[in-house]
């Protein structure tokens, strides 16, 4: 048996995979499979050197090149290949960026793919027309999976861009839902992958927030105009009502986009992408906070149920479900009155280093990664929990007084901000965030938004409102007997699941092993 296993370029011990809150076998899984995407997609460069050549309208002469496999970047969904371009004089790289389909759920709910491609090119439409201040990429195309493919009309004749530009004046005039620059094209080359096609954002942009995170982390300077740039970013998505919660989505008919798709979020694409039983349904929107509350608890007792990690000994499991019990219980103290029926707000519900562009003074210089933005509770909104370089869960003892401290420095600089973007719809912001933190409803909502830290920050905040006796969630297991019907075959399934998990963990070691030698 191997002493350990790499993943994700790091050495994984049998005993570190054993006692992690994740799946590892799902993990070791889905590294194969961006393994042979990687493969596949080599294999295709000439087909993607095709679509991007005709995209961009370079002529015979002009060079488009596939840059080399080890350029290429990898996130959590997605697979970006960088392409090198020459006109003329003028040199460039594009990003010709692939959805991940084994981490998409395509598998288990065939269509997932062009449902969040569709989200995702609405929420770029969304905001190159009511947030044209912040830097974004350039969406140049995308493919769909079902093969069709629209272009932004920046990239066809001057005519066109005209006639576009008149017809938007018509929708605009007639209130019909906002047309977007993208237009079908029927004559792309074949292709055998859905993609987006990206300006690609360099150094004389900026880097990566994440690059220089750590050297500058406690530089007072630098950290007050990250949290300024940060700050004009969610005021200026937040600005406008919104009438329902959901997610934006292209619509292929006629160019439009429209907020009438579920409210598809970085957590719902992983449960249901390792088989959770889907909950909210594409298309389905909610009028309501009540409503959204109630089906975010279900999916999570849904992935309860479906994972087979998902306790480790009985005990554990009657724990987890009194939990699950009591987050459901106390879920109404969370749940303004006052905004319960809207107005609902446009938030990043993958806010991270990685996603953020600054300068060397980390001057906030560019956005990228639209996917999992949504309209939501206003509630939701709060201050990013990774600004102190702590994960959410450990948020406790000495980390929880350096984040309040770090917390209230960002809503008083968010609270300057506020001052030059004004609102549209009477809500305070920083009120109602600091009423949150306050209530601990911020916690209570990390807990429906959390893929595996839900347990953790209900037991070391969500609990501590309601009762400060050390040891009550303890004596409250038995609670769990409310969670289902047939709460003590659950536990004997869970025991039986993770047992049946450690033995495949195992058999995992002892295979690398014997292919190791």
């Amino acid at each position: 048996m191997p002493r350990s296993i790499l993943l994700r370029h790091v050495q994984r011990s049998l005993d570190s995979a054993a006692e992690q809150e994740t799946d590892f076998l799902l993990a070791v899984k889905h590294q194969h499979a961006a393994e042979a995407l990687r493969r596949q997609l080599w294999l295709q460069r000439p087909s993607i050197e095709a679509v991007v050549r005709h995209h961009l309208g370079l002529a015979s002469d002009d060079e488009c090149t596939l840059l080399p496999q080890d350029s290429w970047l990898q996130g959590g969904f997605n697979l970006c290949l960088l392409v090198a371009v020459s006109e003329g004089a003028r040199q460039r790289v594009v990003v010709f960026r692939c959805p991940m389909a084994h981490k998409l759920a395509e598998d288990v709910y065939a269509g997932t793919i062009d449902e969040k491609l569709r989200s995702e090119v609405a929420t770029y439409v969304w905001m190159q027309e009511y947030c044209a201040h912040i830097r974004i990429p350039a969406l140049y195309a995308f493919g769909l999976k079902d093969g069709s493919h629209f272009v932004h009309v920046g990239q066809r004749p001057l005519y066109a861009a005209i006639c576009r530009s008149f017809w938007r004046w018509i929708y605009r005039v007639l209130e019909y839902p906002l047309l977007s620059f993208y237009s079908r094209d029927a004559s792309v080359p074949a292709i055998d992958t859905p993609y987006m096609l990206l300006e690609y954002i360099g150094a004389n942009t900026g880097q990566e927030l994440s690059l220089s995170w750590a050297q500058h982390l406690h530089d007072a300077d630098r950290r007050n105009r990250l949290f300024r740039g940060i700050s004009r970013i969610m005021l200026s998505l937040a600005r406008l009502p919104q009438p329902r919660i959901g997610s934006f989505l292209f619509n292929t008919s006629d160019g439009t986009i429209s907020l009438s798709n579920r409210p598809m979020t970085c957590t719902m694409m992983i449960f249901e992408n390792g088989g959770t039983r889907r909950v909210m349904e594409p298309g389905q929107t909610y009028q309501s906070t009540d409503s959204l509350v109630t089906d975010l608890l279900t999916l999570h007792d849904n992935h309860f149920l479906h994972d087979r990690h998902a306790a480790r000994d009985a005990d554990d499991a009657r724990e987890r479900m009194a939990l699950r019990t009591l987050l459901r219980a106390v879920s109404h103290h969370f749940i303004s009155p006052h905004t319960r029926d809207g107005p609902f707000l446009l938030m990043l519900t993958d806010f991270h280093q990685s996603n953020i562009f600054v300068d060397d003074d980390w001057e906030v210089t560019a956005l990228i990664d639209m996917e999992w933005m949504c309209t939501l509770p206003v509630e939701m909104l709060s201050v990013p929990y990774w600004l102190t370089n702590c994960s959410i869960d450990d948020i406790t003892d000495d980390n929880y007084g350096v984040f309040e401290e770090t917390r209230r420095a960002f809503l008083a600089i968010m609270d300057e901000e506020s001052k030059s973007i004004p609102m549209e719809h009477g809500l305070e912001l920083t009120r109602t965030m600091r009423r949150g933190w306050d209530s601990k409803g911020v916690w209570f909502w990390s807990c429906l938004k959390s893929v595996n830290a839900w347990l953790f920050l209900f037991e070391d905040h969500v609990a501590p409102r309601f009762s400060a006796e050390r040891g009550f969630i303890t004596e409250l297991k038995k609670v769990s007997m409310f969670w289902r019907d047939d709460a003590d075959q659950v536990v004997k399934t869970k025991v039986n699941e993770e047992e049946q998990f450690q033995a495949d963990l195992r058999e995992l070691f002892d295979k690398e092993g014997r292919e190791n030698e």
